[in-house]
């Protein structure tokens, strides 16, 4: 009598072409590559792992803003959630973290390390290790899924982890979350195997993650995996339901967050800092597909704004993983390759934004109208050139164990764009350790950038701010309060009267100088102020030429007694 099992609808038979299903993925074999993860990271991201409390990109608007994002996630989820987004710029408007992205995904990976050091360095720094460590582990789980081949799957993931557009992004967190993608790919395929609610629900959920590590990520790569749904759809009602599912899970996992969002943007009466261009002014250029930051392509560069190029093995691995497949590979290999195909086509003819017109299209999905680089779509290239690479390896490492961990070396010495361009932090000025300590009060920053042009040097008081969190009138972000420049004009001016008469309708209680940024006559003009409000003005300390005062009184010009 032969024996028989209740199937689950998750054990359904696949539907993909009569491709055969993966092997199941041992926890030995999860360990060791993500040991392999582990060492290759920490190698190609040197020095972000020694210098994890101290190093940062402190050298640029876009780096330090990213430290105190993911800082200021943290420290809001353990301290307050219930006021995430009333982060402490431009007081004393409230809801300023929806000025910009978000980078909820960024601040949960840091949140651990966060909490064990309170230093938003250190916070920012382990997210980026661990976003690179998934972004191998997804690569690979997914390569190795659509190849049949864990050789394969480590190639590519090498190849695309590393690849030199994320290499080119390290100021940038949101950026540098591309794990999201191939996650995203790879739940795709488990519902194209087999479309059951679960694997539904799956994607959902990966595409959630995807929208909420960077808003480029979930338009772009939803764009991407919505023309894969579609090059690889089929007549068969199930499919086409499951999708259907997946997209109302991820529209009800991220209403919580997005329908916040909205509201404290259209409640901020803000206006954008930059127009949005159309699709032109950050469009990619033929020179960003021919640029990279690796050290072996210093040859090969060609200055672009973006660096596009996949790398040299990444490509050849890809043509070989076209033509062998197609004309050997099976059935469903040989679909397979000519979706990612396609979709790296898509995703260049994209890249380059409204004049070649199929970047139109992606501005009339919800949320792309906001979006303003079409050449990021190169991250998606990046992703199908790497798959592509995967079945490269497969046709050509059959009888050839060597050949894998030759090429894995060879593409991580190509890519190689080390030592990553952190600094290290000055020593804390004594000013920012009494802030923290010293009773609530809202605080300005000098030297106070006024031009618009210049808003992005404001990120040094936000990155000061990491050590106490006290309310900042500073601030940057893509969006400004209309008032901000002719506030940041007016208050450069103290003190005096005017500007006192400013403190006061702000309740400013703290007021910072870093001298250094004061030079020649601008530092006497500053200097000889002083005297004449000495009595208003209690000077806490001086360390590292940054005074630290509290205002203790008001100036009869300004409405004080």
């Amino acid at each position: 009598m032969s024996a028989t099992r209740t199937r689950s609808s998750d054990d359904a038979p696949p539907a993909s072409g009569g491709r055969a299903p993966a092997s199941p993925i041992s926890w030995i074999e999860w360990a060791r590559v993500t040991g392999l993860a582990v060492g290759l990271v920490a190698i190609l991201t040197y020095p972000t792992i020694p210098g994890l409390l101290s190093m940062g990109r402190l050298d640029t608007g876009d780096g330090r803003f990213s430290i105190w994002n993911v800082g200021w996630i943290d420290h809001a989820l353990l301290t307050d959630p219930r006021h995430l987004f009333d982060a402490n710029i431009f007081y004393p408007h409230t809801g300023t973290l929806a000025y910009s992205e978000l980078n909820l995904v960024a601040g949960a990976l840091g949140l651990p390390v966060f909490a064990l050091t309170k230093n938003a360095l250190a916070a920012q720094n382990s997210a980026v290790v661990i976003g690179f460590v998934l972004t191998y582990l997804c690569t690979w789980a997914l390569v190795r899924r659509l190849t049949r081949s864990g050789p394969a799957g480590l190639v590519a993931a090498t190849a695309f982890t590393f690849c030199p557009f994320l290499q080119c992004h390290t100021a940038h967190i949101q950026l540098l979350m591309a794990f999201s993608i191939p996650l995203s790919f790879l739940a795709f395929d488990r519902l194209r195997e087999a479309p059951t609610i679960r694997r539904a629900a799956a994607l959902g959920a990966a595409l959630t993650v995807m929208g909420l590590s960077c808003a480029y990520y979930g338009i772009y790569g939803g764009a991407a995996l919505g023309a894969a749904a579609v090059l690889f759809g089929r007549r068969e009602r199930r499919y086409w339901i499951a999708l259907g599912a997946a997209v109302v899970v991820a529209a009800a996992l991220t209403a919580p967050v997005l329908i916040p969002y909205v509201h404290a943007r259209e409640a901020s009466g803000v206006a954008e800092s930059m127009s949005r261009p159309n699709g032109t002014a950050y469009a990619a250029r033929w020179q960003d597909y021919f640029t990279s930051p690796s050290i072996a392509h210093g040859w090969l560069s060609q200055g672009g704004a973006e660096c596009t190029f996949p790398g040299i093995l990444a490509l050849g691995l890809a043509g070989a993983g076209v033509v062998l497949t197609l004309r050997r590979g099976t059935a469903g290999d040989r679909r397979a390759v000519g979706v990612f195909l396609a979709v790296a086509g898509l995703a260049v003819w994209a890249s380059f934004g409204s004049p070649l017109g199929l970047y139109d299209l992606v501005r009339v999905v919800p949320g792309g109208s906001l979006l303003r680089a079409p050449v990021r779509f190169g991250v998606v290239v990046m992703l199908a050139v790497a798959v592509l690479a995967g079945y490269g390896v497969k046709a050509l490492a059959r009888s050839r164990a060597w050949l894998a961990p030759a090429l894995i070396t060879g593409i991580a010495l190509e890519l190689a764009a080390i030592p990553w361009p952190l600094q290290a932090r000055d020593p804390v000025p004594r000013a920012f350790q009494m802030l923290a300590v010293l009773p609530p009060g809202p605080v300005v920053e000098f030297h106070f950038p006024y031009k618009a042009s210049d808003f992005h040097n404001q990120t040094h008081a936000m990155f000061d701010s990491t050590y106490h969190w006290r309310p900042l009138v500073n601030g940057y972000s893509d969006l400004t309060p209309p008032e901000f420049e002719a506030l940041a004009v007016a208050i450069n001016a103290f003190p005096d009267e005017p500007s006192f008469q400013l403190m006061r309708k702000l309740q400013v209680r703290y007021v910072v100088f870093n001298l250094d940024d004061y030079q020649g006559e601008a530092r006497d003009r500053l200097l000889a102020r002083f005297p004449a409000y000495e009595a208003y003005m209690r000077r806490l300390t001086i360390d590292r030429n940054v005074w630290l005062f509290e205002i203790v009184g008001w100036p009869p010009g300004s409405g004080g007694a």
